[in-house]
């Protein structure tokens, strides 16, 4: 298949590029300086001169905070740019792969939200922005696959999007990582999200699905674990409150997701996050990253 690629220099979109690379003709987009997705015109004009099969959606605004700040932005970046891409999508009648958030949920109670959950009242503009993302896949388009992600974390990404080599950074700088100790989150490893869609694109079985490793994290307690793996002092991250963080975006003190689809529809089950983190190290130590 001829798959394109939205946001390919990320997280989760590198690292889609890569895995699903070994097994069809990946077409990560031109950054945003060569093609900016809230073009209407352009991005349809590159979506139909290259006439993809498969579209992952995975560019976006992050960020709940910068979106906080600039609203009029994180609507532009985060739902315009989806409608702009799902017009494409829908002209070439593609496979749509949504990467979306466990931030539509409002993080309400204690256990996990599976995908019969209705999606509603989030905390910030972020999950606003996301939550509207997700309703134009749903209405546009029948043949998605929209994907709900936790607190992701991989190889790939580069210093500027992957948060465990910015505690590295910061690390070998003498400089020490602030990150939140009293948020209980999932988490993912987006080699896992990868490998699952390699599996999900094989089939018809369109729908939300969400994916978490097994296992509660805190943002500190997870930068710790990582650096004590690889041989770092973890006390290089020092544990915060959201309350003395002082961040202009809400943030869920407690949110969960699980799914109760990836088993039975695909036969697809994601390990612990201890294990996916012991994985993640041993590829940045074979990419020479770490």
């Amino acid at each position: 298949m001829k798959i394109a690629v939205t946001g390919a220099q990320g997280l989760l979109g590198e690292e889609c590029v890569r895995t699903l690379g070994t097994e069809h003709n990946m077409i990560p987009l031109p950054s945003h300086h060569d093609l900016d997705l809230v073009d209407f015109n352009a991005t349809r004009a590159w979506f139909l001169q290259n006439k993809p099969d498969v579209i992952i959606h995975t560019a976006g605004n992050r960020d709940p905070d910068s979106c906080e700040l600039d609203p009029a932005l994180a609507w532009t970046s985060n739902t315009l740019v989806t409608w702009n891409v799902v017009c494409a999508a829908r002209e070439l009648d593609a496979v749509f792969v949504h990467a979306s958030t466990e931030s539509v949920f409002p993080g309400d109670r204690d256990e996990p939200y599976h995908e019969f959950d209705e999606a509603r009242d989030p905390l910030n503009v972020y999950g606003y922005t996301k939550l509207a993302s997700e309703r134009l896949v749903l209405q546009y388009l029948p043949k998605h696959f929209n994907l709900r992600l936790p607190l992701l974390f991989g190889r790939t990404g580069g210093l500027t999007r992957n948060n465990l080599l910015k505690a590295r950074h910061n690390a070998l700088s003498g400089q020490k990582t602030v990150a939140a100790g009293d948020t209980f989150s999932t988490a993912c490893s987006v080699r896992d999200i990868a490998r699952s869609l390699a599996i999900m694109l094989k089939t018809s079985f369109y729908g939300t699905y969400h994916f978490a490793n097994l296992g509660i994290v805190t943002r500190s307690g997870y930068l710790q674990t990582f650096l004590k793996a690889i041989d770092m002092d973890p006390d290089w991250v020092t544990p915060s409150t959201v309350l003395e963080m002082a961040r202009p975006a809400r943030r869920n003190h407690h949110i969960l997701i699980k799914s109760l689809l990836l088993e039975p529809t695909f036969g697809i089950t994601l390990p612990p996050v201890e294990f996916a983190l012991k994985e993640v190290i041993a590829d940045m130590r074979a990419d020479g990253t770490i």
